[in-house]
């Protein structure tokens, strides 16, 4: 069994504070390493991550060094943090993680905080041109605001984290929108392309997510935009976990997406829609946080049985949580018997594995070796939460 990677210790510093202190602090102690490169933030509530990818991938086709941030990792830290499409290796951010735990005398760093100060160290050090910056939570406050990216996009409003962006999509709009420092372009619409954009993972909402991402490009790169190149590597650009279709000898085996909020579950319910996909065995996990009976409803008309898991993390529902949910929602359910990759393997129509991002990367862990959609996966350790 492949051992899990060691955590450090400054991951564990400090703990979440919704304010810029921390890391303008950390990150003057470091050199202000956010001011090396240029930055384009993506701020939403669902689509911020394939969107990112996807501009990134455009940058890095036409010749530009280019970082990407992105959060969370679905099996080990470092797909956070890449330059030009490769993950920072494992002696780099651990030696990253060392000069940041001695940089960080006077705060304790959150986790996030520290990955993004080593993700600005990081892009710094390999002298990044440009850097995709994913934001974490909202916008006014999250450490990515302090890069001062000329260029934010705006993928989408929805009501999650209402707890700390407030009630409203008016509240939340304000929230992430006030990332942008004065004189920033923002970009809230994206310029539909003909022909339609194609791109790795399946359905109309990573289309459109690829028209923002083509949008910012061009917006960016100006007469320097090339749309042959653009087109090629959205052609090859997947978001992994996200309405990600895993096959095997042709058939399809399983369905992965992280959908954990009401507006993903609905986007990925017009996905199985679109693909004529209904009564799927689906293996689920859910957060307390989260508003799990209607990100469940959503899902009702495609799913013929709902196995419950109770995935390893200190905000998980329980088994009997989510059974009960289901219940009210007359979806049959019951506990997961055995492993999920003998759940997938051994089922004769395709598994939907939803709900949580925790549980598509644990899903992804498990399958990584029976599927080559997941081979980049495969000389990974799981990274300990």
């Amino acid at each position: 069994m492949q051992k899990k990677t060691p955590r450090n210790s400054i991951l564990d510093s400090g703990s979440f504070i919704f304010s810029l202190h921390n890391i303008k602090a950390l990150c003057k102690a470091l050199g202000k390493p956010q001011k090396s490169f240029k930055s384009i933030h993506i701020v939403g509530t669902n689509g911020k991550g394939s969107t990112a990818l996807y501009l990134a991938n455009i940058l890095q086709a036409h010749g530009i060094k280019t970082g990407l941030f992105t959060s969370p990792h679905l099996v080990n830290l470092r797909e956070r943090i890449k330059i030009d499409g490769k993950m920072i290796p494992q002696k780099n951010i651990d030696s990253i993680l060392a000069c940041i735990e001695q940089a960080a005398k006077t705060v304790k760093p959150s986790y996030f905080e520290t990955l993004t100060a080593a993700a600005f160290l990081w892009f710094k050090e390999q002298k990044a041109q440009v850097a995709v910056l994913e934001a974490g939570l909202g916008g006014r406050l999250d450490c990515t605001k302090i890069a001062e990216g000329d260029i934010v996009a705006l993928t989408s409003i929805g009501l999650d984290h209402t707890e700390i962006l407030g009630n409203t999509k008016e509240k939340i709009l304000r929230e992430k929108l006030g990332i942008a420092k004065k004189g920033a372009i923002i970009i809230t619409k994206r310029k539909r392309v003909s022909p339609p954009l194609k791109v790795g993972n399946y359905g109309k909402i990573y289309v459109r997510n690829a028209e923002l991402a083509w949008t910012v490009a061009k917006k960016f790169l100006a007469n320097d935009f090339n749309e042959n190149l653009a087109r090629a590597v959205l052609k090859k650009s997947l978001w992994h976990g996200r309405m990600q279709m895993l096959f095997k000898n042709g058939n399809l085996k399983a369905i992965l997406d992280g959908a954990h909020n009401p507006a993903a579950a609905k986007e990925l319910a017009k996905c199985l829609k679109e693909k004529n996909i209904n009564s799927l065995p689906c293996i689920f996990a859910s957060l307390t946080d989260k508003d799990t009976l209607n990100v469940l409803k959503a899902l009702k008309p495609h799913i013929s049985v709902c196995y419950a898991v109770q995935i390893d993390n200190s905000r998980a529902r329980s088994v009997e949580e989510l059974c009960e949910i289901c219940k009210k929602l007359k979806i049959k359910a019951e506990p997961i018997a055995g492993s999920i990759k003998n759940c997938v393997l051994k089922s004769k129509s395709p598994v939907l594995i939803t709900g949580s991002l925790y549980l598509v990367g644990k899903a992804i862990f498990a399958l990584r070796g029976e599927f080559g959609e997941l081979a980049e996966f495969r000389g990974l350790k799981e990274t300990v939460d």
